[in-house]
């Protein structure tokens, strides 16, 4: 039996334990981490927070195609703006209404750059995560949810099964997206499924929670094609967020 990597770990979010944006607890798990920032150049904070600003106000006030023009020009014509609009019903649906912006930290890694802001709603308060590449583009916007993982697994997979590799990189971890677009997502899931024939649907998941040291769980789908059946690993951090899926060749 042989291991194989669908999507690769991110490293650099295991040095960090994960990324933990529930309720403004983000700011207090990086503390411990501030040689990361320190060793950076912190003269664009100021550029990144504003841009970051930008987008959660774009973002809200539905002028969705002045948010677009804000990612990397990659992403662009990637994620839709009938996405964008979901995400908004969605969001509005689960926390109540968008009140105000309250805080903002920037965190400079060796990787991508990362905003965190405080987002007040009418049910709760939040922390939402903007992350930039090296030309303080957008790579990505990391959004809390209540969905549990083996929820947020069956998502991951039908999303690409239905070729909406947007929504399906909306799950992995920041530091993944600063080098895996929802092109190069959807690529390697169709290299994955090559030769197996129609996708018939996840037949079985199972939970497997991970220790207190290594703070990772894994979702266990059992995948059923027309000519083959599958075992996928979805390994999750912390924060509900994806660092890697594995299957079994």
């Amino acid at each position: 039996m042989k291991i194989s990597r669908f999507i690769a770990i991110s490293t650099l979010s295991l040095i960090l334990g994960g990324l933990s944006y529930q309720t403004s607890s983000y700011a207090e798990k990086t503390q411990t981490h501030q040689i990361i920032t320190q060793s950076n150049n912190q003269e664009k904070s100021p550029q990144l927070e504003a841009k970051a600003k930008e987008v959660i106000n774009l973002f809200f006030t539905e002028k969705f195609d002045s948010v677009s023009q804000l990612f990397t020009p990659d992403l662009r014509s990637e994620i839709p703006l009938e996405y964008m609009k979901s995400l908004l019903t969605d969001t509005l649906t689960q926390n109540g209404k968008f009140q105000k912006l309250t805080d903002s930290k920037v965190i400079v890694t060796p990787g991508s750059d990362l905003v965190v802001l405080t987002l007040n709603f009418e049910k709760i308060t939040e922390d939402w995560i903007v992350i930039f590449n090296d030309q303080q583009e957008v790579i990505g916007v990391d959004i809390p949810t209540n969905k549990n993982i083996e929820t947020i697994a069956t998502e991951f997979i039908n999303s690409l099964v239905s070729q909406e590799s947007a929504q399906a990189r909306g799950w992995l971890n920041p530091f993944l997206k600063e080098t895996i677009l929802p092109q190069q997502l959807q690529s390697r899931w169709n290299s994955f499924i090559q030769g197996k024939g129609d996708f018939k649907g996840i037949t079985k998941t199972t939970l497997r929670n991970g220790s207190k040291g290594d703070n990772t769980d894994v979702v266990i789908m059992d995948l059923e094609f027309s000519q083959n059946k599958e075992k996928v690993f979805v390994i999750f951090d912390s924060s509900k967020s994806i660092i890697g899926v594995d299957f079994i060749q």
